[in-house]
């Protein structure tokens, strides 16, 4: 039984790279239908990977709706990678429509915040608004550390000082958690 999955997961695998959008499509939504933890980071590559968006909207699609639980560290790790910079945004949100609850990552979203646009630190807020602790007291005073510098030195007008300063406010309760 163990040997067959393993055989469906690699088909599987190497269906989600093909060069026909037809059989990616036809590869998630067979992946879909499993649920199997073992083929969400190839799931997750396919934002980077391919040109279609119709893939890429239903990769997205599928890890917003993402019910498998412990998948924050590869979220999270994809998240630092440069290949995925664009889809910053996209993956925050799909965590926390998921219910990921990153509590020892914090230090990678303030970093998301103040490094990226308006909307990925929008979503960062949406997250980290949905966090239960316990947090991770180093990655919690990185995270200050990130937010306090930008609110410091942020010019006059910068379109994200609000949402960073509510940033600041939701760490600073956590504190007190």
């Amino acid at each position: 039984m163990i040997e067959e999955k393993k055989g469906t997961n690699n088909t599987l695998k190497t269906e989600l790279f093909s060069s026909d959008e037809k059989v990616v499509l036809a590869a998630l939504a067979k992946i879909s239908e499993d649920g199997s933890r073992d083929m969400v980071a190839p799931v997750i590559e396919l934002l980077a990977h391919s040109d279609s968006d119709d893939v890429k909207n239903e990769v997205l699609r599928q890890l917003s709706e993402l019910k498998i639980g412990d998948m924050e560290d590869l979220f999270v790790d994809k998240l630092q990678l440069e290949e995925f910079a664009p889809y910053q945004q996209q993956l925050v949100a799909c965590m926390w429509s998921s219910g990921m609850n990153p509590t020892d990552d914090l230090h990678v979203f303030s970093k998301l915040a103040v490094e990226g646009d308006y909307m990925t630190a929008l979503e960062v807020l949406t997250l980290l608004e949905n966090m239960e602790g316990p947090f991770d007291n180093e990655s919690l005073i990185d995270a200050f550390h990130d937010v306090s510098e930008y609110i410091e030195e942020a010019p006059e007008g910068d379109h994200k000082l609000d949402l960073v300063k509510s940033i600041y406010e939701i760490l600073h309760a956590f504190q007190e958690i």
